[in-house]
């Protein structure tokens, strides 16, 4: 039996808040803590093509169906929302780094 693949998700950015918002208190997210799991498409970054995926966590309840079309920043990248569910936390988020993540096991492992 495969053991659940974790994702390494950024604790700011997400599709209600925009690229920068951090919607966590201190202390959060945590070890055991259910969490919203938001994937991403990059597909340009400063006008070069791009094919990477990126995931970020917002609160539990923030978790919604859809996807959104294709939209450029104002920071120069291209991203589309591919996807939404919910995980629990493995690794609680490390906020010195410049770009603070934590470890998310997904309950719905195709999100990864």
């Amino acid at each position: 039996m495969n053991e659940p693949r974790s994702i390494t998700a950024k604790i700011i950015g997400n599709p209600d808040g925009g690229l920068f918002d951090d919607p966590w208190q201190p202390g959060h997210p945590a070890v055991g803590e259910r969490v919203a799991l938001f994937a991403f498409e990059v597909s340009k970054v400063d006008n070069a093509d791009e094919d990477l995926r990126t995931y970020h966590v917002a609160p539990a309840d923030s978790a919604r169906d859809g996807a959104g079309p294709g939209q450029d920043e104002p920071q120069g990248i291209t991203v589309r929302w591919i996807g939404c569910g919910t995980g629990k936390v493995v690794r609680s988020a490390e906020r010195r780094q410049v770009d603070p993540t934590c470890e998310v096991i997904p309950d719905d492992p195709r999100l990864g």
